[in-house]
């Protein structure tokens, strides 16, 4: 028996919708689960005063704890979020439900976050102390986690990194807002994200124009920022250590000794040129195993951007904050005597 043709085209338009409905019913349901599942750390959300659900929704999908701001604010609209909407800072997970995240929203927001600043340039000890006298948790407790040669969740160590390094170099200073019950494991995630958003990809692929993989311009910027304060004393002191490097010569850096014997107990200012050490790079020629403290942008930026034509091997920093160059040792030692240093 034969069908009637329009019997038959309104067989396969149902069957088409049907599907239709299906598949976007799947699209659906996996735009609205979980950012990241697996990933479980709260982080601070700051819905600012007159924000509307739709910029709300997008500063959630580029914090990346909403799959899609579009399915998002679909969904927070049949919830009548877009009602009850408060400015404030809310304690978010990327693990939750998007009910979750609504119910959050609607509710009220935080009055207890506090501000943290992390000075760039900081040794992890030192961080670890700053955070301490903040209230946060122990000096003992945050070292354990940076020290750690352990994975942190959304986060790719820097090519170049060597096997069984801990985070030191990549705790990046800047001011961080955090719950007073943040863990250390938290805060360094935060960190962590933050140096790969602010110079990450800046240094993944300038390293390769000035001969160094990521993780060695880390290094190397670690003892740049100990040495010079200013941003065009970066830029010159870089200069210096790569033309060092070029020729094979020792940098000979007195921070990087100053690191060496910190992490015997010994903080003293006094310099051991015979320190044994493979931080010591008066006994050992090239860069050290690892970063010595945690450098910032400007630091980062000399060691990318080296001051141009920089013929001088030898720099002194003396205690009034100013620091001389020369190209010779004994162009060098003259400044060392005439500064009475000698």
């Amino acid at each position: 028996m034969r069908r009637h043709p329009v019997i038959s085209c309104l067989l396969v338009l149902v069957v088409l919708v049907v599907g239709a409905g299906a598949a976007l019913a799947v699209v659906t349901r996996n735009e609205l689960s979980p950012a990241q599942s697996t990933q479980s750390h709260k982080v601070l959300f700051t819905v600012s005063k007159n924000e509307s659900l739709s910029q709300v929704s997008a500063h959630l999908q580029a914090r990346k704890l909403v799959r899609s701001g579009f399915f998002f604010k679909l969904f927070a609209e049949t919830k009548g979020l877009q009602r009850g909407l408060k400015p404030g800072k809310f304690a978010l997970d990327p693990a939750m439900a998007v009910q979750e995240i609504v119910d959050v929203l609607k509710g009220p927001p935080l009055s207890q976050a506090i501000n943290v600043t992390i000075p760039d340039g900081l040794r992890v000890a030192q961080e670890a102390q700053l955070l301490q006298s903040e209230g946060l948790f122990s000096a003992a407790s945050y070292l354990k986690v940076v020290n750690a040669p352990t994975a942190v969740p959304g986060i790719t160590p820097l090519t170049g990194t060597p096997q069984g390094a801990g985070w030191e170099g990549l705790a990046f200073g800047d001011t961080y807002q955090v719950l007073p019950q943040v863990t250390p494991d938290q805060l360094l995630q935060r960190q962590l994200q933050d140096f790969e958003t602010r110079v990450g990809q800046s240094v993944a692929s300038g390293a390769a124009s000035v001969g160094l993989t990521p993780y060695q311009v880390v290094v190397l910027a670690s003892i740049v920022s100990a040495e010079g304060a200013t941003v065009a004393d970066r830029g010159l002191i870089a200069g210096v250590f790569f033309n060092r490097l070029h020729i094979g010569m020792p940098l000979e850096s007195d921070v990087t000794v100053l690191y060496a014997q910190s992490l015997t107990g010994n903080n003293s200012t006094n310099v051991n040129t015979e320190f044994a050490s493979p931080y010591n790079t008066y006994l050992n020629p090239g860069l050290p195993p690892g970063p010595i403290d945690s450098p910032g942008i400007t630091a980062i930026n000399a060691v990318l951007h080296p001051t141009a034509n920089n013929k001088y091997f030898y720099f002194l920093a003396l205690p009034n904050g100013k620091v001389e160059y020369s190209v010779t040792l004994a162009e060098h030692n003259a400044q060392i005597q005439e500064a009475g240093l000698g």
